[in-house]
Parts: structure tokens; sequence; C-alpha cells
């Protein structure tokens, strides 16, 4: 089941988002078993993580005695019931390395997938490589994420080799499929990404 959402925006994360970047990784990437400290990594200089969140309004949670008192002041509107919070459903945590950009992880949550949201991540990262004078991206993902894949074909990334047995999966291993974007320096097509 996918979810619509209207109101979804692109941020830079920050450390209080480190426990749900965490809540998604393990969802996203249970197979991979990895357990990033996302407080550790955001503090670092080489690294960036780009988050998608939504903006989820939710009932705040009272005492009995305040909901009693609340009752009997059925004539006021129902103030400070509600409250906003914040939620991530998709991150990209990329790495600077010398002259070039890795991408790490790249995730969506499930029920926000076929929106768009990893693109616009991506392309968040082929402009931050473009700003700070980066070179290309590396990266590598499995190979039956046929979605990704066709994605990083579109935006030019060439495969330039696969990793046998790379990847973790139930009882086996799965190969990863490692790309390369062309130069990102001199070339039309990524300048003038919106």
């Amino acid at each position: 089941m996918v979810n619509k959402i209207n109101k979804i925006k692109f941020r830079n994360g920050l450390l209080h988002d480190s426990k749900q970047l965490s809540d998604i990784e393990n969802e996203i990437f249970h197979l991979d078993k990895v357990n990033t400290n996302f407080e550790r990594e955001l503090e670092k200089e080489n690294k960036k993580i780009f988050v998608c969140t939504y903006e989820n309004i939710v009932k705040k949670e009272t005492n009995f005695f305040k909901r009693k008192f609340d009752f009997l002041k059925f004539n006021l509107k129902n103030q400070n019931i509600y409250s906003q919070e914040e939620v991530v459903i998709g991150y990209i945590k990329i790495w600077e390395i010398m002259e070039d950009l890795h991408i790490e992880q790249l995730g969506v949550l499930e029920n926000f997938q076929r929106q768009g949201i990893g693109e616009k991540l991506l392309k968040l990262s082929i402009k931050y490589c473009i700003q700070n004078r980066l070179n290309k991206i590396l990266l590598e993902c499995r190979q039956s994420n046929q979605a990704a894949i066709n994605l990083y074909k579109k935006y030019l990334f060439n495969i330039t080799s696969i990793r046998k047995n790379y990847y973790p999966l139930s009882n086996k291993r799965e190969d990863a499929v490692c790309f390369e974007s062309p130069d990102l320096k001199n070339n039309d097509f990524f300048k003038n990404l919106k």
C-alpha cells in the first residue's frame, strides 16, 4: 500500500533525526544487518545526510484529570489537543572521499516508494557534489534492486563492476552492482538538474 502525501520536505539531517534514521535503516536494510550510529555520522565533516520528511498531526497524550477538566470547558475550542511531528520517511547518506562522493545508503520506506522521493534525494546529492566541486559519485546496490538500477541509469551512471556475493541474503549471498557517475564538473546534463 502506497501512502500519498502532499506536504513533504527535503532538508539536511539533524541530530534529533538519529532515532528515526536508525529505525528506518533497520526496516529498509534489515538484510544487511547494519547498525549505523547516526549521531556520530551526522557530526562527521566528510559525511552528509539528506532526509525527506512530512508533517504528521498527532493527538497529545493527556492524563485523566486533564481530560475531565477539558470536558467541563466544553464551550472552549479543543486547543492544544493536537500537535505536529516531523516524520522521516527517506534518506540518503553520502561520504566525501578525496575528490569523489560515495553514496552509502539511499532508502525510502516501502509505503512511500514510487513517488519520486528516492530520485529527489539522489538529485540533492548530485547538486551537493557539483556545489562542492567533487568529480563523480560512486555507489553499489543489490543486483535484485531493479528500481535503483533503473534510477542510476536514468542519471547516466555506468556500471563499473559486479562484486560477487557482497550482500547477505537469507541463507546465501547476493552480488552488488557498482556504479560510477560521469564527470559532474563539466557535464551540462547535471548542471541543469532542477
